[in-house]
């Protein structure tokens, strides 16, 4: 079926994104951009009380005109987000040590040398009274009480001169660009711990809530685990917390082409649904219960979404899956490319530097490559035997979804996997088995007996899969690198 008719949001799609590309490429002023739509919709609405006869003859030019008028809103919607363009922005003042209240945004990064605390800032203190400030900001200290207590939603004054980040001399790569699109353009160093106070928290909030979960788990897993290595492997499998994976192994991974099973992307929140979804099977007796039913799944998938640290391809599954169920529910169902244009629309609504990322890119890409591609791969063969018909279908799944991702991964990686499918046939099947461990582990480690057998098990698991990539990591040119 065409992808008109199976998805008409990208009608919408395409141009306002082709509009915040032309923005990152060429920020000019928003004001000749405005008269440009102002003389648009003035052309628009001429054409419109037209006889039937000219409107008809003119339906390409009246098409043409609102494909422009939707990629100049693109461009006008990227530019009014413009952190850089906000009146309290933090750049649009002189750099000067003076005092500064922000709240920590992330929890810290262990550095070489020290921490790297990520915070975003409110206001900073000129004589009397604070003043309004926005932007995020990098703090560096070597000491580890201040790490410590740099906890996701917590206030704190910092005595410090902000200055810009910038670009190391010689370097190929744009980190300063690469930050702000993360809306983070400045940093300071707290060579003293007295530069910051940080304020008693009043109540508990929600970044705060979500650190002590992740913490939570992260102990727990290690614990359970007894095994860096594969303690390290499952946090990020689980939760997405890749500080702890070791370097050696994430190589392995992205030179097999399965670093996406370390993702938090659709397969998790696909095995989040079905859970929920079969263990609230007894809500179907009641009155409207599958309202309920499909409400309290779909809160339960959410929450993991912010508990996995809302990446893009994890973000990405969560509204795809809403829009599905939702269109169930009002008796509108919602195609997978649908609901691909929707999760695309809504995420560069929510912040337009996301067409810049890398993650969102490739999440967004394999599943275009499977809705489109998948269908024509496997139609071609039908086969008859239940277990061959697994195998070739997950086959066509993994190369169209591979194919959907290239045009990044070659940019991104310069390589390409040979052994790709191989190497996924084996994983992304004992990945969906070790993630089910891994939710029973947690609630049930703490039993005698149950919870060291079930953490025997998931470190066996967890084994095999490492060795079955590293063994073919190691065979000679299977990746070709450019």
């Amino acid at each position: 079926m065409p992808l008109r008719v199976q998805a008409p949001v990208f009608r919408l799609l395409i141009p306002f994104a082709i509009g915040i590309f032309l923005y990152d490429v060429f920020p000019v002023g928003e004001s000749n951009v405005f008269y440009g739509v102002i003389v648009l919709f003035a052309v628009a609405a001429a054409v419109s009380r037209m006889p039937l006869a000219w409107r008809w003859n003119l339906a390409g030019l009246y098409g043409s005109l609102f494909l422009l008028t939707l990629l100049l809103v693109g461009f006008l919607y990227a530019s009014h987000r413009d952190l850089r363009k906000q009146s309290h922005w933090v750049g649009q003042h002189t750099p000067s040590k003076q005092f500064y209240l922000l709240k920590i945004r992330d929890a810290p990064k262990q550095t070489r040398s020290g921490w790297k605390i990520t915070a975003d800032l409110i206001a900073r203190n000129d004589s009397v009274n604070p003043i309004p400030i926005t932007g995020g900001v990098y703090l560096y200290t070597k000491a580890d009480s201040l790490a410590h207590q740099a906890i996701p939603g917590r206030k704190a004054w910092i005595q410090a001169t902000l200055r810009p980040i910038t670009n190391k001399p010689n370097s190929s790569f744009d980190y300063a660009r690469y930050c702000q699109r993360q809306k983070i353009t400045h940093q300071a160093y707290l060579y003293d711990p007295n530069q910051i106070q940080f304020l008693s928290p009043t109540q508990e909030n929600l970044s705060s809530l979500l650190h002590h979960t992740r913490t939570y788990i992260r102990t727990s897993l290690y614990q359970a685990l007894r095994d860096s290595l594969h303690g390290g492997l499952a946090t990020a499998l689980f939760i997405g917390w890749k500080d702890g994976l070791d370097p050696e192994l994430k190589q392995h991974y992205t030179r097999t082409g399965t670093i996406h099973i370390i993702a938090i992307s659709g397969l998790h929140i696909a095995l989040v649904f079905e859970m929920i979804w079969r263990l609230l099977f007894p809500l179907v007796y009641l009155r409207a219960g599958s309202v309920l039913r499909t409400s309290i799944t779909l809160l339960v998938i959410w929450a993991f979404c912010f508990l996995a640290g809302g990446e893009a391809s994890v973000l990405r599954a969560a509204i795809m899956f809403t829009a599905v169920q939702v269109g169930k529910g009002s008796q509108r169902p919602v195609t997978g490319m649908q609901a691909l244009g929707l999760s695309l629309l809504a995420l560069l609504i929510a912040d337009p530097d996301w067409l810049f990322d890398p993650g969102f890119q490739l999440s967004h890409g394999a599943v275009a490559g499977i809705l489109l591609l998948q269908p024509a791969l496997s139609s071609p063969w039908k086969i008859q035997n239940p277990l061959l018909k697994n195998v070739w279908e997950s086959a066509c799944l993994t190369l169209a979804a591979t194919l959907g991702t290239l045009p990044f991964t070659a940019y991104y990686f310069q390589q390409f996997p040979w052994l790709f499918l191989p190497a996924n046939l084996i994983a992304v099947p004992l990945s969906s088995v070790i993630l089910i461990g891994l939710f029973l582990l947690i609630p049930l480690y703490p039993l005698p007996f149950i919870g060291q057998a079930l953490a025997s098990v998931m470190n066996g698991l967890l084994d095999g899969m490492n060795g079955w990539i590293e063994r073919l990591d190691r065979i000679p040119g299977t990746v070709v690198s450019w």
